[in-house]
């Protein structure tokens, strides 16, 4: 199979349309072929035939699947927590919430789901998230009480079916008026019953355009891309047909002379050479890497060299421009000279900064809407708190911390936070204890002079790092 066939963009060829037998008919394939190759490259390495299939772009060009991975694998890692709106703890004893962040489905942990939601995003401009429910509880305002089977959906094979009547699509109109369900169409042996609406969490990129008669769904990025991703499969097809010798790489033309001059090939000695290299030469299977001829030839190259070609520097150029859609500086796109660069943990960082923790932070509160948290007071978050980049030096931690400590002190004694406010902040859990649950106003002397006993205490240092404040022990 060569690489247009494996990026799902070309065919077999069909039989000739002429019927012709022994070695004319074989002779008249073996051209049909060449011709139909020839035809299919040149159809192939145009932006309006790149776009045809997005995922198999993906599975068979590294510069489209780089980016896409690099930022589903860093969202998908992140470290989701359920907290509670009151006070921005996390929530640890919701068992239904803890099932969902550990194995969404009988198939697949979070980490893949998370991957491939975010991976259908980027790439097709919209995923899908099922919930696998019964359609009697899809009006469930608190649906994660009701369904505890979540599965992201192949987002090529997910169809729209609109309502047959609508007067105006952005009116004042909820989902299940504007589409009447969705189709998850695997093949005919697979396929699937209409979903409903309610019950699919439908995210899109941010990408502008209007695809007809699809008027829910967004763009992909890749589509800005075109030509870019179309250089890059010609580029890889004329490496290709220089490294497995095939396409028009020069003239084969007779050496023989008689008394008359230059003599040359009769059209059975073509005919004898081209069916000989077909069959016998090349780096094939039972090929032979040398030829063997009868007559006297002569080889006029016509084609160039990979040097001369320059390919390395073209599928650079290219990747550069992929990765930029998805705002991946140029430094940290990998390099055949393996070079890098001293700004890449800064490039890095940035994005993080810029690209996937915003992009995580909205799907988690998109998210915690479809699941309903909200409605219990409860909101999914995620943490990055892990990433080495990310990471600041331990004099810098120690700064933030006590600027965190002393602003909290001076809102803890003008009554505007309690205990439980402060620790949150400052990324402890809460205290059972009513104490630590009241404003200052609220206390009693006795409980305002236990609090000042333990707030006004001096930290204790240890190699340089804060001890934890006494306030985490007190009270219990």
């Amino acid at each position: 199979m060569g690489f247009l066939e494996s990026i799902g963009l070309r065919k077999k060829s069909a039989t000739p349309v002429e019927e012709t037998s022994g070695a004319d008919a074989q002779l008249s394939n073996i051209e049909l072929e060449r011709r139909l190759e020839v035809m299919a490259r040149k159809i192939t390495a145009t932006p309006y035939v790149a776009n045809a299939n997005f995922v198999a772009l993906y599975n068979s060009v590294p510069e489209v699947q780089w980016p896409i991975n690099y930022i589903a694998t860093r969202c998908a890692g992140a470290k989701y927590l359920l907290k509670s709106f009151k006070d921005d703890s996390v929530v640890w004893d919701n068992e239904a919430v803890n099932n969902i962040l550990v194995k969404p489905n009988a198939f697949e942990t979070w980490y893949r789901t998370i991957f491939k939601h975010f991976a259908y995003k980027l790439l097709t401009g919209n995923s899908y998230i099922k919930a696998a429910m019964s359609d009697a509880f899809a009006g469930a305002e608190v649906l994660y009480q009701w369904c505890d089977r979540y599965v992201t959906l192949e987002a090529p094979l997910v169809h729209i079916k609109y309502q047959r009547f609508i007067n105006d699509i952005y009116g004042v109109a909820d989902i299940e008026d504007v589409v009447k369900y969705y189709t998850h169409d695997i093949d005919s042996y697979y396929r699937t019953k209409p979903i409903d609406p309610r019950c699919v969490f439908h995210d899109k990129d941010d990408t502008v355009g209007w695809i007809p008669n699809d008027p829910l769904k967004a763009k992909s990025r890749l589509y800005a891309a075109l030509k870019a991703i179309s250089n890059l499969i010609a580029v890889y097809e004329a490496r290709n047909v220089i490294y497995v010798k095939r396409g028009a790489l020069g003239w084969l033309v007779s050496d023989q002379k008689d008394e008359m001059g230059s003599k040359a090939l009769t059209k059975d000695e073509k005919k004898q050479i081209l069916e000989e290299t077909d069959k016998m030469y090349g780096v094939g299977e039972g090929q032979y890497p040398y030829g063997i001829s009868d007559v006297k030839l002569q080889f006029i190259r016509t084609n160039l060299s990979i040097t001369e070609l320059e390919p390395f520097e073209e599928t650079l150029a290219d990747a550069i421009i992929i990765a930029g859609l998805y705002g991946i500086p140029s430094v940290l796109i990998p390099r055949k000279d393996q070079s890098t660069y001293a700004n890449q943990a800064a490039a890095e960082k940035a994005v993080y900064s810029s690209v996937v923790i915003p992009m995580v932070q909205r799907f988690c509160q998109e998210f915690t809407r479809f699941l309903g948290l909200d409605k219990d007071w409860l909101y999914l978050d995620a943490d990055f708190s892990d990433v080495d980049c990310l990471q600041t030096g331990k004099k810098e931690e120690q700064e933030v911390h006590r600027s965190i400590t002393d602003r909290c002190k001076i809102e803890f004694e003008s009554g505007l936070i309690t205990l439980n406010d402060w620790r949150a902040q400052q990324g402890y859990e809460r205290v059972d204890d009513p104490l630590y649950d009241k404003l200052i106003s609220e206390m009693t002397p006795d409980e305002i002079e236990r609090v000042k006993n333990f707030i006004n205490q001096t930290p204790k240092q240890d190699e340089g790092e804060f001890s934890a404040p006494s306030v985490q022990n007190e009270g219990e």
